[in-house]
């Protein structure tokens, strides 16, 4: 006996169903991207989480922000070509590139929102003059001493007596 004998009429009709399912699902799909089509032009696939534009923060810092976001250097607006050295700006950029791969996805108001939420915000306090490059020139890079900590004036205290 084969196996379609074995279903008889109830075999035919759920293949039957299934392609009118099959069927229905693709119209409300095409449907569906009629209502809302593909802003990004990518065929309604947008990247994967982990698919960075850039390598890394240095690859970032050197190929992007550096290269974009340019003012002349001094007086107000601090730069060190060893910006690596520098913790608190290592932590501000690395900040900056991680919301910037994220909201480029976003190809409505992404980058207008990483704009004013994120660069304006630390672009002042990175780059101004009393930042972490504030005692670097182009010619010079030096670090800021640590904040002193209250480890520290207990050794001082047990130093003065």
């Amino acid at each position: 006996m084969s196996t379609d004998a074995a279903y008889g009429d109830d075999h035919d009709w759920a293949a039957e169903e299934t392609a009118a399912r099959i069927a229905r699902l693709e119209l409300r799909v095409d449907e569906l991207d009629a209502l809302f089509p593909d802003p990004a032009g990518v065929g309604g696939q947008s990247p994967p989480p982990d698919d960075l534009r850039a390598s890394g923060l240095d690859a970032w810092v050197e190929d992007y922000f550096a290269t974009t976001f340019t003012r002349p250097l001094g007086g107000e607006w601090r730069w060190c070509r060893r910006w690596r050295e520098h913790p608190e700006a290592v932590v501000r950029l690395d900040a900056l590139w991680h919301a910037f791969e994220t909201l480029r996805r976003d190809p409505d108001t992404g980058m207008a929102v990483w704009l004013r939420d994120h660069l304006d915000h630390h672009f002042v306090i990175l780059l101004g003059s009393r930042g972490p490059f504030a005692q670097c020139t182009a010619a010079r890079h030096e670090l800021l001493s640590s904040l002193p900590t209250a480890q520290g004036r207990e050794a001082d205290h047990l130093a003065e007596t």
